[in-house]
């Protein structure tokens, strides 16, 4: 037996002496295959076998690393569909992101978001403040920055998030209360627009949401929310137990993000201001700045 196996180890290329190889040129490159002595597994003696070129090793994790992209471009897109509004969200970029007066502290701590996303973990981002303040675009910003670096993000407006996991109550339903359930957990980052910007959450809400918080930070993956709730209502204990009668779901939230109070004013109001009193926004913001 051990002679039969000493011939096939020959036969794959281990010299039966203690003698280097033949030289065996690579059939890429052309260039003569490395050699290295390794200790042959029956008689102990260092023996002399062929290694792989350095261009096939290239070859070979280049191939590597294109399935792998290719698969998390699959993975990706799959993730894309379940997003709100994907043809306005794309375009909100930092390219056309205006830092205004109050921003300054929530665009810091998402720069930080995006430079440092693998080691922060599970640590997300919670960005509250008035309306049409430019927390949707902050963070979509931020998003897309992401999905341009590999990153599989799904960003979706809470109302739209419920109504969709509730119609799959409806057996004709397209989506799977599983599926998309999955792409919330599945996804390197999900971007919570409008968080608790339902009035009143039933029972099954409730624990989807909390299913959603407490499997994110169980799989250590972040979740950034925009919220228009106010600084007073930050602060009270009550908004703990809009979510849950013990405050559970608040507090994982809280515990898992860095916190930032946007205090721009609304953009949206001032546009609309601007245009029916005839100034530029920046004439009617310093205006209203000096009131």
């Amino acid at each position: 037996m051990q002679n039969v196996m000493s011939e096939i180890l020959s036969r794959s290329g281990m010299s039966n002496s203690s003698s280097e190889l033949e030289p065996i040129q690579c059939q890429y490159c052309g260039e003569d295959k490395p050699q290295t002595q390794i200790e042959h597994p029956f008689n102990g003696e260092m023996r002399w076998v062929h290694c792989a070129c350095p261009c096939e090793v290239k070859r070979l994790e280049d191939f590597k690393r294109e399935q792998d992209a290719a698969k998390r471009r699959i993975r990706i897109n799959k993730t894309l569909k379940l997003s709100s509004a994907m043809d306005e969200i794309k375009d909100m970029t930092f390219s056309n992101y205006k830092n205004r007066p109050g921003t300054e502290s929530a665009y810091e701590e998402v720069r930080n978001a995006i430079d440092n996303f693998d080691e922060r973990g599970k640590l997300g981002v919670f960005i509250f403040g008035e309306t049409g303040n430019g927390k949707s675009h902050l963070t979509a910003a931020g998003g897309n920055e992401l999905i341009s670096k590999g990153y599989a993000v799904i960003f979706i407006a809470e109302k739209d998030l419920l109504s969709r996991l509730q119609a799959t109550q409806n057996f004709k339903n397209e989506e799977s209360f599983a599926e998309i359930m999955g792409a919330c957990m599945d996804a390197d980052l999900l971007i919570w627009d409008d968080f608790l910007s339902s009035q009143r959450l039933s029972p099954n809400e409730k624990d989807w949401i909390f299913q959603i918080v407490n499997g994110r930070e169980r799989a250590n993956k972040p979740i950034w929310y925009t919220s228009n709730i106010t600084p007073e209502e930050f602060q009270d204990d009550n908004i703990a137990y809009a979510l849950d009668d013990k405050g559970r779901t608040w507090w994982r939230i809280i515990g898992n993000s860095e916190c930032r109070l946007n205090r721009a004013t609304n953009h949206r109001k001032a546009k609309a201001m601007a245009r029916a009193m005839g100034m530029s926004v920046e004439e009617y913001e310093k205006q209203e700045g000096h009131q």
